[in-house]
């Protein structure tokens, strides 16, 4: 597999945020597997964490410069490449960067790497391209992801995104789960793996019953082309390929013993023996009258006058039977063939509408995925946010029933987000959320503008009474 390429990043310790476990140990177990189980030269993998080993006088501790050097180093025109980062990522000024290391909150643009720049060169250094990004925001501020995602659909780059809860950083793990399942996935298709098949494997193990397993770990979004997305992940091994071949050459060589024997070559030009013409035997004649046969006298000469008419009208009976057997069979065919044709054409029809009903779903559902994964049980925001991207998916299309229940479903949610804001005193954020409540559900709408009423004269109260207690604690004069 000298047309396979793998870079492997994990960084836990981190100069200026709090620690990420389990990064290291994703990396080293995807780097693993490349070099143990699929048998790739080291010259061909690149592991870069906080404590992996130099190969030669080069440092592989994960900083900017390293890691940019590094990926410019990798060959031009590789057929395959794999690129696996886990570690911090934020939005700064309408991009995303991957933060190395020794990046600065202060100094993103100096010291963090900008996916859109990484993209493109990892694009020029390979055909078929697969990022694997597994990202947690230390701003907390749910920007990081769109334009990843947007720039990969634009660019056409295989793309598997995770963006970890929150809660994700307390929970001691030794690895990301991500990478559980997909060197599960790895191990079960080997060199049949494609992005179909891995999307069903991750959302079949990553799924919310799996939740006791996995806590707070939202299933990671892929995006792909559709021609793309049935492609091998891996080239395939030239041993396979020459023992193909050599299955092949006894077919060959048989053929060419088979010039040894001229005689066989005179099968097409032998003479077949004529047919033994009918007989004309009187005996055998069905129209002479057995009555007026004579028994004891026999005249031959009449009997063979009278017995070749017979013969004639024997043949004219069955040839017309011949014909009629011939045309009925003919039509036969003709009927069979053009029922094949139908369903031919009408198998074709239905790959062709099952191939569009297939990428259908799959857009619709990574519109889904991507609104689930911005969500945040205390911003009404964010469930705004997750019902814009619903609202993408159109009637009569695959999932929309699914989009209008979970429309429905966090609509309430922001209710009662602005409900409890208010219970708690909070009306101007009580306010500011059933702002946000969307229109698709009149009743909750109607619901939310009432409250929205209420609200806005408490909190107006609210007002005055806070300048109240403010003169009236001016007015307190010590002793």
């Amino acid at each position: 597999m000298n047309n396979f390429w793998a870079i492997c990043i994990g960084i836990e310790e981190y100069l200026h945020y709090q620690p990420l476990r389990g990064a290291e140990n994703s990396a080293q177990a995807l780097y693993r597997y490349f070099f143990a189980e699929s048998n790739l030269p080291s010259d061909q993998l690149l592991l870069l964490t906080d404590t992996s080993p130099s190969p030669g006088k080069r440092s592989t501790y994960p900083n900017h410069n390293n890691i940019l050097e590094w990926i410019n180093d990798i060959p031009v025109n590789i057929e395959y490449c794999w690129f696996f980062f886990q570690g911090y990522g934020i939005n700064y000024q309408g991009e995303d960067y991957l933060l190395p290391i020794d990046s600065n909150i202060n100094t993103v643009t100096q010291t963090g790497i900008k996916v859109r720049s990484l993209f493109e060169k990892l694009q020029t250094r390979s055909k078929n391209l697969l990022v694997i990004l597994d990202l947690q925001n230390p701003l907390k501020d749910g920007k990081l992801g769109q334009v990843t995602l947007k720039i990969a659909q634009k660019k056409g780059i295989s793309l598997i995104f995770s963006c970890r809860s929150l809660f994700y950083r307390s929970i001691n793990l030794e690895k990301s789960p991500l990478i559980n399942v997909l060197t599960e996935g790895l191990r079960y298709y080997q060199n049949d793996l494609t992005l179909a098949k891995l999307d069903f494997y991750l959302r079949e193990k990553l799924n919310p019953s799996e939740q006791s397993k996995f806590p707070a770990i939202a299933l990671p979004i892929i995006i792909s082309r559709y021609k793309t997305r049935h492609q091998p992940l891996f080239p395939k091994h030239q041993k396979q390929l020459v023992n193909n071949q050599a299955k092949y050459t006894p077919s060959f060589k048989i053929k060419k013993t088979s010039s040894h024997f001229p005689q066989k070559q005179s099968i097409n030009t032998v003479i077949l023996p004529k047919l033994p013409q009918p007989s004309f035997n009187p005996t055998l004649s069905l129209n002479i009258p057995t009555a007026k046969t004579p028994t004891a006298k026999t005249n031959i000469q009449p009997v063979v006058a009278t017995a070749s008419p017979p013969s004639t009208s024997k043949k004219s009976n069955k040839t017309p039977k011949k014909l009629w057997i011939i045309q009925d069979l003919l039509w036969i065919g003709a009927i069979l063939g053009i029922i094949g044709v139908l369903w031919w054409m009408s198998l074709k029809i239905r790959q062709h509408l099952n191939k569009i009903n297939y990428q259908s779903i799959q857009e619709n559902q990574q519109i889904l995925d991507y609104g689930k994964i911005r969500l945040n049980i205390q911003q009404a925001s964010r469930f705004n946010e997750a019902i814009s991207y619903a609202r993408q998916i159109q009637p009569h299309t695959p999932l929309y029933k699914e989009a209008q229940n979970n429309i429905n479903q966090w609509s309430q949610i922001i209710l009662d987000i602005a409900q409890g804001r208010a219970i708690l005193g909070d009306f101007q954020g009580a306010i500011a959320a059933v702002k946000l409540l969307p229109q698709d559900n009149k009743r909750l709408y109607e619901l939310g503008q009432k409250r929205l009423k209420e609200w806005q004269s408490l909190s107006q109260k609210q007002e005055n009474n806070q300048v109240f207690i403010e003169a009236a604690l001016y007015l307190i004069q010590p002793n």
